[in-house]
């Protein structure tokens, strides 16, 4: 999948997203997706586009199941950033994640039935993402100092673009 058949799917419309963060200690879960950006890895929550009529706790859990084969408790709305790149535009809607039922397991993304973009998952440290390049990550991660903090933002913002 490259950024021209994400533009075709998504490009010119504006998609509003929820994203889950699940918390193991000072580790964040992360999916891998390749074919987004210049380095072919950005590492994201576990989430995906709202559908008309689904509740958004709804679709994280349907995410949750469909990305990790896990099921999940969702917790507090946390957070939202708009995305704006070329002709892509997101609204993202981050919300806690109470709990994880069940081993994770990459899984799959209905939306890009051709060519499976999921890669891999693994729980992050913020050592371990400020010693990564930082353009491989959400932008809501690439200027964190702890985990604590992380969780305590609140309201809308607009975090610099990473592809």
């Amino acid at each position: 999948m490259c950024s021209e058949e994400i533009k075709s799917i998504f490009g010119n419309k504006v998609r509003v997203r929820v994203m889950g963060l699940y918390r193991e200690g000072d580790s964040i879960l992360l999916l891998n997706h390749s074919g987004l950006n210049s380095a072919n890895e950005l590492w994201l929550p576990p989430g995906g586009g709202v559908d008309f009529g689904v509740g958004l706790e709804d679709v994280l859990v349907q995410e949750f199941r469909e990305e990790l084969g896990v099921d999940i408790v969702p917790g507090a709305f946390l957070f939202m950033n708009e995305f704006r790149h070329d002709t892509l535009h997101a609204i993202e809607l981050f919300f806690e994640i109470d709990q994880l039922i069940g081993e994770p397991i990459i899984g799959r993304d209905p939306e890009m039935a051709e060519k499976q973009i999921l890669q891999n998952y693994r729980f992050w440290s913020v050592s371990e993402i400020q010693n990564h390049n930082l353009d491989c990550f959400h932008p809501v991660f690439q200027k964190l100092r702890n985990m604590d903090e992380l969780f305590a933002i609140r309201g809308f913002f607009k975090f610099e673009k990473n592809i």
